[in-house]
């Protein structure tokens, strides 16, 4: 079900949808996976999912 919720630049007056193209990192752990989005404004968003989600 998180997976299904769009991933958005929290940039101030941006709001882009980011797409798996923007992903520039993904990073696992135990403790679940880390992804950083470079947005076409020049922003980057990261986004935490815990293990099993």
């Amino acid at each position: 079900m998180l997976s299904e919720i769009a991933c958005r630049c929290e940039a101030a007056n941006c709001s882009r949808k980011l797409t798996d193209g923007d992903c520039m990192l993904v990073f696992r752990t135990e403790g679940g996976e880390r992804r950083a989005y470079e947005c076409e404004c020049g922003h980057v968003t990261v986004t935490v999912a815990a293990t099993g989600e």
